[in-house]
Formats: structure tokens, sequence, C-alpha cells
């Protein structure tokens, strides 16, 4: 059994300023958000599909990217991989860490989903996980990403059912390819 992610990225996802006069943050970088699609695929057919945010809107801030482009922190087109269940930290549910690929901005994101700046420095950690607020104490309007992959939190459950299903232990790894679309 062959496991893959793909996931489809509206090029209209990079216009995610509300008003593009105003500054990067919370109440402007909304715009055409979650409109991208991310699939599992078995075997090369589609068991499972929702909607995720691909682009980095939370590019402000300390969430600032450490490169040229704003939202040069998103997963560039092409491969990348995925080592499922990884321990969530601060991050609500199942998580799993995007490593050994490559940012828009051309920084590699490592083997323990870090991303290492020109200098050596490790900035954040690439994820896949949902937009739940513990604060609210449940998902965001939104989902702000500084680079990882975000489902809503029904979604993000769902997703990690189908992989429990198909045997998928914490440490696996899922390879995956983005492709840029429309």
């Amino acid at each position: 059994m062959r496991l893959e992610l793909k996931v489809l990225r509206k090029r209209k996802s990079y216009d995610f300023k509300a008003d593009k006069k105003k500054p990067d943050d919370f109440s402007n970088n909304w715009k055409n958000n979650s409109l991208d699609d991310f699939i599992l695929l078995v075997d090369g057919k589609e068991t499972f599909k929702c909607k995720c945010q691909s682009v980095a809107n939370y590019c402000f801030g300390a969430m600032a990217t450490a490169g040229n482009l704003k939202h040069g922190a998103s997963l560039k087109e092409g491969k990348f991989n995925i080592e499922c269940f990884v321990p969530p930290r601060l991050f609500h549910g199942e998580i799993h860490a995007i490593v050994n690929s490559t940012t828009m901005n051309g920084l590699w994101i490592n083997n323990k989903a870090m991303q290492i700046t020109a200098d050596g420095f490790q900035n954040g950690r690439w994820l896949i996980h949902d937009r739940y607020s513990f604060k609210l104490n449940k998902d965001t309007n939104y989902a702000w990403s500084a680079g990882c992959l975000i489902l809503s939190s029904a979604d993000l459950e769902k997703f990690n059912e189908q992989l429990k299903r198909l045997g998928v232990n914490a440490g696996d790894k899922i390879s995956g390819r983005l492709f840029e679309i429309e």
C-alpha cells in the first residue's frame, strides 16, 4: 500500500490581504482563506479530501518570515514529506510534522520540522495542524499559517482516523506533492 498527500494550492490564495494598503495583521490577512485542497491518496486513489490553508498569511510580528517573500515560509511547489503523529506541544489534537522539505524562500525544513535560515538559525516548526484556539475553545474563523498546512479541527480528526485505519503509526513517513493550480 502506497500513501501520498497531494496539496492543490490555488494561486488566488496568495491574495490574502483584504486591503493591500494596510499592513499585514490578523485584521487584514484573512482574504481567500483555506481555498486549497488537501488530499490523501492510497495507491493513487483519493480516499480523503478537505480544504486547507497552505500559504503563509501569518507573516507579521513574531511570525515574520526569514526570507525576502512575505509568504516565503510556505511550502514550495513540488515534493514534501511528513512525519505522522508527532508530539503536539502547544497544539491541539494529533498533528504531523513537515520534514525534509523546502520553503518558497528556498530555506530547508529539516528532519525535526525546523526551518534552517542561511545563518544556521532554527526558525519555527512546520506542521499539519488544526485552527483550534484554546482561548476561544473552538476553531478560529480563519486559518493562520506561518508556513504550516492548516485544516479545520473536524477535518484533521477525520484525516487522522483515516491514517489509523490504514495502519499509520507515530513516526511513519508519507511523501507529498504540492501543485499550484488556477
